[in-house]
């Protein structure tokens, strides 16, 4: 052996190759100096300086390096010492090094395939972000699964029922001291509208009353100042302090840092700020909560006329009680002992608490109501409409890793003849679909944020700050990863095995690099493909049909006319109005507002429409020996004169309400024909008689008029009681008219009219009747958005998938579209044949995907209303489109096949 040689193999003796490695680099050398002898004439050197350099350029080569890069199997040797056996972190490492390179070295690959994974995954986080803040954390309390909500219901029915009623304060305290089951009990009011006035600018923000250990009860503690002590839960008003939301603090205030210690003014009686609350507390409602809270020994000075007896009458229900429970102490344990409790309440206050059942749930049930199930419902399909939006990215990655394969097939040929096993090899590729996951969960979380923003964005201007805010967390974070990294394997592993499956006799042969398997390759693209347009057409499907359903529920008749109506909603009371000067204010309103051009009638109601106040003890004339468990429930609503026609409600019989309904003459009211047929069935109801609630006259029934949605569109049928403003005094309600043309011109008119009356009265909350229809479906516009957007984003990348394998397939069957036009086919037929081809694949897709149609709109045909779930419209129009944009993706690479010159196909085939 030449000298030369054995010098080389000196130096690479050291390095641990593999003698296959060895005699390569040994063979590199030899031919670097072969070139450089044969230059020897023209530099004028010899062979020994000559020998010399090369050497010392092999002594300053990297050969470790190198070889990880060529080969991410080879590992470096041990120290000298070191125990047997490889370090799995520095082959992690290793190998994600490795696969960077190779995703920078495809950048065209790289981001395609990460803004593809982006855009399944973000839809995934954005809608797991929703689930997260609404359901899995609706509130940042302490030990949530301790704390329970106290509630009353009649004896007969349970929480499930969805009639629950709050607690009345004398109730609420009496059930602290009998009650054994709870380490700390309290109590809050809903959410309510008052009049805070800083600096002479009055605005409407919502309050609650809450006991003083309300927030200790929650386990909770200040941002910033303190809550309320003890002592200041005691003497009626004599407390006036508040404590303001984070949010409030941040939104209304500018989160000044001097705002302990400012006095504000609540229903014209001055507060003193003691504390804010802690950032994202939001009260113990999920989706609403209040600006600030108060102690509920100031009930007297937030409450409306109505209840300002609150803290004294035991009739009047305005608390929710919540208890954490003590340890070891079950909720079972604790509604048995509730129910005692409620029992002797029973007994010993007869007349407000008559077969009276005290009901416990738990705060995150009590957090939604009688909507948790709706809420989850819709939750639960969202996220399996973006799990499938997910898999269709994946698919669409899965297919364009198989054509890549398809250029690696020699790479992975050369390493697997140097070594390197199948189950090395996979892990190497896993490694690289990991890593382009991970890629794509980076760009997906920016996404995903986006789109939460636009989210809160939407919501009604009106009330946007007591929304719950959506709340990207660790539980998000997390959530991101994870869904990366399965999207990494999902994607990954079929295309993974299949390289690392690859024959090294076959793919080191130039002539077998085109045939062989990629036939099978492109038939599990093709059933991929297939997949992706059944369930892109099963969620078109299914986006259509709640679409078609909303669009009827617009059509839905409310039982009054929105068209040309506005509302106005106005506290005299809250501005320190007495009955005298309420009732002048609104005599001189409608006055002024009545005369305004274009306004054809006004009038005032204590109602917003479908937010209906109901109230349940009302007791019909004769049928008081009736037990209470049986109690009569019905939306109640004050109202003025020219009320029933300003909302174009018509009479069925009797008349309306007149001047003469006052104070001083006999009480009467109003009913719709559901409680007529209800409680006077097959009799004339005029004449009849019926009390309210803690009322102290019966009221004779002097007309009857059409039945409306009180509560939300296309409710069942539900009893309402009206009764006149003159008979009922209210210091809080809402001014309706009724205009000639479009409201929207008159508003600004009609608003600086009540400012003239009286400027230091907010009137920051203005809807005309289509805003309030908009409203009342606000939630159902945002989920069929939702599920429109994820429809067709489905749709997109099924079809850029489509493109993309008809592409790849024109491109591998260049040489045989050459050599069909070479022998007489023309562009037409060409074109033809690709089309088939893809159509055939659309229509396969769309054969499945009608099947999943059908049997998901028979499981969702209870959430529409006035649509089948089988609805020919909706899987006609579904289909129509998702055939438009599949022939288009199917039509370009047809195109591009029948362009092909025929004499450059043969000579690159």
């Amino acid at each position: 052996m030449p000298e030369w040689k054995e010098e080389v193999r000196k130096r690479l003796a050291g390095m641990n190759l593999r003698p296959e490695r060895e005699a390569e680099i040994v063979d590199e050398v030899s031919t670097d100096l072969q070139d450089r002898f044969a230059a020897l004439q023209t530099d004028g050197r010899n062979e020994g300086q000559v020998f010399k350099e090369v050497l010392a350029e092999l002594d300053a080569r990297d050969l470790a390096a190198e070889l990880r890069e060529s080969e991410p199997s080879y590992r470096a040797p041990l120290p000298e010492g070191a125990p047997a056996g490889g370090n799995w972190i520095s082959d992690l490492l290793q190998d994600l090094r490795y696969a960077a390179r190779m995703l920078r070295k495809s950048p065209g690959f790289t981001v395609v395939a990460a803004l593809t994974l982006a855009l399944g995954i973000g839809a995934n986080t954005a809608v797991f972000t929703i689930v997260n803040t609404f359901l899995l954390n609706p509130l940042p309390v302490s030990k949530i699964s301790e704390l329970v909500a106290v509630n009353t219901t009649s004896a007969k029915k349970t929480a499930q029922s969805g009639d629950l009623q709050p607690l009345s304060f004398e109730n609420l305290r009496d059930l602290i001291g009998m009650t054994h089951s709870f380490s700390s009990f309290s109590g809050h009011s809903s959410p309510m509208a008052v009049t805070m006035t800083v600096n002479r600018s009055p605005r409407r923000v919502f309050l609650e009353l809450v006991t003083a250990n309300y927030f200790e009860t929650l386990g909770l503690h200040p941002y910033m100042g303190r809550f309320f002590l003890a002592g200041e839960d005691v003497v009626p008003g004599a407390s006036p302090v508040v404590v303001i939301g984070y949010s409030a603090w941040q939104n209304r205030f500018g989160g000044a840092s001097d705002i302990l210690g400012r006095t504000i003014r609540i229903n014209d009686t001055p507060f003193t700020i003691i504390g804010v609350g802690p950032k994202g507390f939001k009260g113990v409602y999920a989706v609403f909560g209040p600006d600030m809270w108060v102690p509920t020994m100031m009930a007297a000075q937030v409450l409306p006329a109505q209840q300002k007896d609150a803290l004294s009458d035991r009739t009047i229900p305005v608390f929710t009680g919540i208890g954490r429970l003590r340890p070891g102490v079950t909720m079972a344990e604790a509604q048995a002992e509730m129910k005692i409790a409620g029992t002797a309440l029973a007994k010993e206050y007869p007349d407000a608490n008559q077969d009276q059942s005290v009901v416990l749930r738990t705060l995150t049930e009590a957090a939604f109501g009688p909507e948790r199930q709706t809420v989850v419902m819709g939750s639960s399909l969202l996220m399996a409409i973006v799990g499938i939006v997910l898999l269709i990215a994946c698919s669409n990655v899965a297919n364009l890793l198989l054509a890549r394969a398809s250029a690696r097939r020699q790479e992975i040929a050369v390493r697997m003849a140097l070594g390197a096993g199948p189950g090395r090899l996979l892990r190497q590729l896993l490694t690289e679909s990991v890593l382009l996951g991970l890629l794509g969960g980076v760009f997906g979380l920016f996404l995903a944020y986006e789109g939460c923003q636009l989210l809160m964005a939407l919501r009604p201007a009106e009330y946007a700050q007591n929304l719950a805010d959506l709340k990207m967390n660790g539980n998000v974070y997390a959530f991101a990863f994870v869904v990366a990294i399965l999207a990494g394997i999902i994607f990954g592993i079929a295309p993974s095995l299949r390289s690392s499956r690859t024959s090294v006799s076959e793919a080191l042969k130039e002539e077998t690099h085109s045939v062989g398997r990629s036939r099978r390759r492109v038939t599990l693209a093709n059933a991929l493909l297939a997949g992706q347009v059944a369930v892109s057409l099963l969620l078109l499907v299914v986006a259509a049909l709640f679409l078609r359903s909303i669009e009827r529920e617009y059509t839905i008749d409310p039982g009054f006319q929105t068209k040309h109506l506005a509302l106005f909603e106005l506290y005299p009371g809250q501005a320190g109005y007495n009955e005298v000067r309420t009732k002048q204010f609104y005599k001189d309103v409608r006055e002024r507002v009545g005369s305004v051009p274009g306004i054809s009638s006004v009038t005032w109601a204590s109602n917003l429409p479908l937010w209906g106040h109901k109230e349940t003890g009302i007791t019909i004339e004769g049928r008081e020996q009736r037990t209470k468990s049986e109690a009569i429930s019905s939306v109640v609503n004050t109202v003025d004169l020219d009320y029933f026609s300003t909302l174009g409600i018509p009479f069925r019989e009797g008349r309306d309400f007149t001047q003469d309904d006052r104070d001083i003459s006999e009480p009467v009211a109003i009913i719709n024909e559901t409680m007529a047929a209800r409680y006077w069935p097959g009799q004339d109801a005029l004449g009849k008689r019926l009390e309210l609630p803690g009322g102290k006259d019966f009221l004779k029934v002097i007309g009857v008029v059409k039945t409306a949605d009180y509560g939300s569109l296309g409710e069942p049928p539900q009893p309402c009681v009206y009764i006149p403003l003159r008979q009922n005094y209210s210091d809080e309600m809402i001014l309706y008219i009724r205009t000639a043309g479009d409201p929207s011109t008159v508003l600004t008119t009609v608003q600086s009219g009540i400012h003239d009356i009286d400027p230091g009265l907010p009137i920051d909350d203005i809807r005309t009747g289509t805003k309030v229809i908009n409203q009342a479906l606000w939630w159902a516009q945002i989920g069929v958005g939702l599920l429109g957007v994820f429809g067709l984003l489905a749709l997109g990348l099924a079809s850029v998938g489509l493109y993309g394998i008809m592409a790849y397939s024109v491109s591998r069957r260049r040489r045989e579209i050459g050599l069909r036009m070479a022998l007489g086919a023309g562009p037409g037929s060409v074109a033809l044949l690709v089309l088939r081809q893809g159509m055939t694949l659309v229509l396969a897709g769309a054969g499945i995907g009608i099947a999943l149609a059908l049997l998901a709109g028979r499981g969702l045909s209870r959430f529409l209303y006035g649509v089948s779930g089988v609805d020919p419209v909706s899987i006609g129009g579904a289909t129509l489109v998702l055939a438009g944009v599949a022939f288009l993706a199917c039509y370009l690479p047809a195109r591009s096949a029948s362009r092909v010159d025929p004499l450059v196909a043969l000579r690159e085939g």
